[in-house]
C-alpha cells in the first residue's frame, strides 16, 4: 500500500467526552467489527481489560487499523483520565495527526488542554469533534468558542449541528451545502442525504461564508479566487483546508453524537481529506549516539536504513511486547536491532499488527507502520532501534513526575520476591510509576500520578500477578530546590600505592525551570582528560538520586561540576566514582540551609451548579485554592482554581456531599510551587 493512503490517527480528549465510543462505531463502520461495542454495557473492542471495562474508562492505549475508501487508518485510542496521560503522551509522539473529541456540553475541559500542548509540542496537526450533540445542554458554538479562546486554535466549523439535544436531527456539510442524517433503524450504517432545511439556510450560509474567508486567507491564488468569485468551490476548500491543516494555519471542527450514530463516517472522511500521512511530515530527526551533535535525517523509505521508535512496552505472560512506530527501514522477523540507550543488541523474534489486544503476525513491517514486537526484552520506552551501521538517536519521550506515592507491602514474606518482581514489570510498562525499595528495610515505595493511578496499579498486582499485597496511605510527592545560587567545596580521597590521592571538586547550585534536576559539566573540568570527562558525562546523573538538606528529592536546580583537582599533581586522574564521592559532599554543602520544600500544585475545574456555589466555595478557600476564574454555563457555575495537591485528596466524596452529588471536578498536574513556611512547617515536623 502506498503511503500516501496511510494515516496514524490518535483520538484523544477529556474523560467522559466520548473517544471510545468513537472508535467502535469507526471499527463497525469500517467493517472490521460486526457488533458495536458500547462502554456502558462493558463490550467494547478497544477497552479489553478487565479493569477498563470495570471502570467504563480507558486506561491504556490500544492500537487498531481500519480500511476506509481505499485507505488504511491506523487508530490509537487513548485515555482521557489525567493520571494516564503519559499513554496519550507517548501516542502522540509517533503519530501523524490527532482527533479531538470534545464534549458538546462541557466544551474544552482540563485534559483536552494537556493534549493540545503535547499536540503542538510535537507538532501534530489535529481536527476537533464536537460530540455528544444530542445531550440537553449541547451548544456547538459554546464548544467552538471555548476552542478558540481556551487553545488559541485557529478554528474553521466545516459543518452545524442541526438542532440540539433532544431536537438534534443531523449536520449540514458546509463545503457541499447538503443536510446528512442518521437513522437508528439501521444503526447509522446509511447517510440521508438532504437540502438544508430552511430554517437553517441562513446560519448555514454565514458560516460557510465564514469559512471560505478563513480558507482564502491561508493562500493567496485562494484569495484572489474568492474575491474574484465571491465563494470557493468544495474542492478548492478541501484542498485549502488540507494545506492549512497539515501546517497549522486551521482547525477543522465537525459535530455529532457518537452514541447516537451520527457523524462518524463524515469524520473519516475528514481524517483521509486533512490530516496527514507519513509522507506529510517532515523527515524525522536524530542524531549520532555517539555525538550528539552530528544531526541525522531519515525519510520514510523501505530501502532506508531502519530508524523505529518504542513507545510502549507492555507485559505477556508469554513474553513481553514492545510497540514501535517505524520511521524508515524494514524490519523483518529474526532481526538483530542495535539500541541506541543502552547499546545492547537483541534479536526480533515476532512481529504483530495489533488490533487491540488481538495479535497478527508479520513477516516484515515498514515506514508508517505501527507494529509490536517480542524478543526485545531490554528495551524501554523511548528507546531508538536501528539496524547496524544505521545508527541513530531520536529524541527520547518526556513524562511528567510523580506526584504521589504510597508503600506496598506484601501480606506474606513469602510473597516479597513475587511483589518486587510485579512492581518492576509495571515500572518497565508505565514510565510515569516509579518504584524505589528501601535498601535497609526492604519496604517498596510506588509513585504515580494521582490516587486512581495507584489504585489501578494495585489492582493489577492481585488481578494479574497474583499478589496480596497491602498498600499504605497515598502521601504527597514533596520535592526541594534552591532560591539563590550557592556554591559548595568537597573532597574525597583514596589509597594510591604508598600514599594516598586526594581529589576536591567545586560546584555551583542555580535554581532552574525545569521540574528534573540538571547537571552539567562547567569548562574547569575540560583538563580533567578525555577519558574521566567522558566517565563523568555519562555518570554525574547519579549525584541528583540523593535527597537535599531536607530529605525529599532535588527539582527545578542545575548543579554544575566547574572544578575538580588531585593529587598528586599530573599523577593518573582519579576513577569517576572518586570525584563524584567529593561531589557529593561539595552539594551537600551548598544545599545545607538554602533549600526550600517545594509541593505539587494542581489545576482544578469545579462544574456546580448555581444554588451550590457558595458552598464549594468556602471548601476551596479551606484547602489553600486560588481561585482564577468562574465561568457561567447555562444554569452551571465553572470553577477554575489552582490547589495544593495535599488538600485534594478524598474530594469527590466532600463535593458529592455539598452539592448532593451533582458537581463534578478533574484535576490536573500544573508544576511544583514553594509551600508557605507556615506549613512547610508542619509538613516537615510530621514526616
Amino acid at each position: 500500500m502506498s503511503l500516501e493512503r496511510l494515516r496514524n490517527v490518535g483520538i484523544v480528549a477529556h474523560i467522559d467526552a466520548g473517544k471510545t465510543t468513537v472508535t467502535e462505531r469507526t471499527l463497525y463502520y469500517t467493517g472490521v467489527e460486526h457488533r458495536m461495542g458500547e462502554v456502558h454495557e462493558g463490550n467494547t473492542v478497544m477497552d479489553w481489560m478487565p479493569e477498563e471495562r470495570e471502570r467504563g474508562i480507558t486506561i491504556t492505549a490500544a492500537a487498531t487499523r481500519c480500511p476506509w475508501k481505499e485507505h488504511v487508518i491506523q487508530i490509537i485510542d487513548t485515555p482521557g483520565h489525567v493520571d494516564f496521560s503519559a499513554e496519550v503522551n507517548r501516542s502522540l509522539r509517533v503519530l501523524d495527526g490527532a482527533v479531538v473529541v470534545i464534549c458538546g456540553v462541557a466544551g474544552v475541559q482540563a485534559q483536552t488542554e494537556t493534549v493540545l500542548r503535547q499536540a503542538r509540542r510535537y507538532g501534530v496537526p489535529w481536527l476537533a469533534f464536537v460530540n455528544k450533540m444530542d445531550r440537553p445542554g449541547a451548544d456547538f458554538a459554546a464548544a467552538v468558542d471555548s476552542l478558540r479562546k481556551r487553545l488559541a486554535a485557529p478554528v474553521a466549523p466545516v459543518q452545524l449541528p442541526v438542532g440540539a439535544g433532544a431536537e438534534f436531527r443531523g449536520v449540514v456539510d458546509l463545503l457541499r451545502m447538503r443536510c446528512l442524517g442518521w437513522s437508528s433503524a439501521d444503526r447509522g450504517r446509511s447517510i440521508q442525504e438532504d437540502d438544508v432545511p430552511e430554517d437553517v439556510v441562513p446560519q448555514a450560509r454565514a458560516a460557510r461564508t465564514s469559512l471560505c474567508e478563513a480558507v482564502a486567507e491561508t493562500d493567496e491564488a485562494l484569495l484572489e479566487a474568492y474575491l474574484t468569485a465571491g465563494s470557493l468551490s468544495a474542492e478548492q476548500l478541501r484542498h485549502g483546508l488540507r494545506a492549512a491543516t497539515l501546517r497549522g494555519a486551521l482547525v477543522p471542527v465537525l459535530c455529532g453524537s457518537a452514541l447516537r450514530y451520527s457523524g462518524i463516517q463524515p469524520l473519516l472522511d475528514a481524517v483521509l481529506d486533512w490530516l496527514p500521512s507519513p509522507l506529510d511530515r517532515p523527515p524525522v530527526r536524530g542524531h549520532d549516539p555517539a555525538d550528539a551533535a552530528r544531526a541525522i535525517e531519515r525519510a520514510p523509505a523501505a530501502d532506508a536504513p531502519l530508524c523505529a521508535l518504542a513507545f510502549k512496552v507492555f507485559h505477556d505472560p508469554h513474553g513481553d511486547l514492545v510497540y514501535l512506530r517505524i520511521y524508515s527501514g524494514t524490519l523483518r522477523e529474526g532481526d538483530q536491532v542495535h539500541n541506541a540507550r543502552d547499546k545492547k543488541v537483541e534479536r526480533v523474534a515476532q512481529i504483530y499488527r495489533m488490533h487491540a489486544e488481538h495479535r497478527e503476525r508479520l513477516d516484515a513491517a515498514g515506514p508508517g507502520d505501527i507494529v509490536a514486537v517480542s524478543g526485545l526484552k531490554l528495551a524501554r520506552t523511548g528507546d531508538t532501534v536501528f539496524h547496524k551501521g544505521g545508527d541513530i538517536a531520536l529524541e527520547p519521550i518526556e513524562f511528567p513526575e510523580p506526584v504521589i506515592q504510597q508503600t506496598v507491602e506484601p501480606r506474606s514474606t513469602a510473597d516479597r520476591d513475587k511483589l518486587l518482581h510485579a512492581l518492576r514489570v509495571l515500572d518497565r510498562e508505565d514510565p510515569t510509576l516509579r518504584i524505589r525499595v528501601d535498601e535497609e528495610t526492604g519496604q517498596a515505595l510506588l509513585a504515580g500520578l494521582g490516587e486512581l493511578h495507584l489504585e489501578v496499579a494495585m489492582h493489577r498486582l492481585e488481578r494479574e500477578f497474583r499478589v496480596a499485597a497491602r498498600a499504605g496511605r497515598p502521601l504527597v510527592a514533596y520535592r526541594e530546590t534552591v532560591t539563590a545560587p550557592a556554591r559548595g567545596h568537597g573532597s574525597a580521597d583514596r589509597p594510591l600505592g604508598e600514599g594516598r590521592q586526594l581529589v576536591t571538586v567545586d560546584l555551583g547550585v542555580e535554581p532552574a525551570s525545569a521540574t528534573r534536576p540538571e547537571i552539567q559539566l562547567g569548562p574547569g573540568l575540560q583538563g580533567a582528560g578525555k577519558a574521566l570527562h567522558q566517565a563523568l558525562e555519562r555518570e554525574a546523573a547519579s549525584l541528583l538520586s540523593v535527597g537535599g538538606d531536607l530529605g525529599f528529592p532535588l527539582a527545578r536546580l542545575r548543579v554544575t561540576l566547574e572544578h575538580v583537582e588531585w593529587s598528586p599533581a599530573g599523577g593518573e586522574p582519579p576513577p569517576p566514582e572518586l570525584v563524584l564521592g567529593a561531589a557529593s559532599r561539595a552539594l551537600d554543602q551548598a544545599l545545607t540551609g538554602a533549600t526550600v520544600l517545594l509541593e505539587p500544585i494542581m489545576s482544578l475545574r469545579v462544574e456546580v451548579p448555581e444554588p451550590f456555589l457558595s458552598g464549594v466555595l468556602a471548601d476551596l478557600n479551606t484547602r489553600h485554592a486560588s481561585i482564577e476564574d468562574l465561568e457561567a454555563r447555562l444554569d452551571l457555575r465553572v470553577v477554575l482554581a489552582k490547589v495544593p495537591l495535599q488538600a485534594m485528596f478524598a474530594y469527590s466524596t466532600d463535593l458529592r456531599s455539598l452539592s448532593q452529588g451533582r458537581a463534578s471536578f478533574s484535576l490536573e498536574p500544573d508544576g511544583y510551587a514553594p509551600v508557605p513556611a507556615e506549613r512547610a512547617r508542619a509538613i516537615l515536623q510530621g514526616a
